[in-house]
């Protein structure tokens, strides 16, 4: 397997203890979580907020019930970072017509756009990974993720079972 002077190291020092599968994957992971936090500050994000206004973009209105629970966060730590995001005036929140004790939680326009800059900075972090692939390649590689996504998806839930 080929890795730059630097990871070749880190692999080496770890042995057999990991194989190159895991080992690639979670440098993998770990580069792409940095690209995307990287990408979250310099548009004036935080944390979890990317992943929250993505959330609010598909799904209009929520309540931070819904949101807590989606996300598997404590309904305090969403009661912060909503805060926050109030602050900023990328969210707002609205009493339900329908129930007027429920107050769901929308984009405001500012939202709205920092998502589409988070979006299309998440799309740019797409074409550095994928430089140098050709459709096709990037076509197999994306194919061959998702089979180890439903391969390890389905061990899961037998386990559960």
């Amino acid at each position: 397997m080929i890795f730059s002077d630097e990871l070749a190291k880190k692999r080496e020092a770890l042995g057999n203890h990991v194989t190159d599968f895991s080992f690639t994957l979670s440098v993998l992971l770990k580069l792409y979580h940095m690209h995307m936090m990287r990408s979250a500050q310099e548009i004036g994000l935080s944390g979890g907020q990317p992943r929250i206004l993505m959330s609010l973009a598909t799904k209009k209105l929520q309540t931070q019930k819904e949101l807590s629970e989606f996300f598997r966060v404590k309904p305090a730590s969403m009661t912060d970072t909503l805060k926050r995001m109030e602050r900023d005036e990328l969210i707002e929140r609205v009493r339900d017509e329908k129930d007027m004790r429920n107050i769901r939680v929308s984009l405001t326009q500012k939202g709205m756009d920092k998502f589409h800059a988070f979006i299309a900075k998440g799309t740019s972090i797409d074409g550095v990974a994928f430089d140098g692939f050709s459709e096709e390649e990037k076509e197999i590689c994306i194919k061959l993720f998702m089979r180890i996504l439903d391969n390890l998806n389905k061990e899961l839930q037998e386990m559960r079972e």
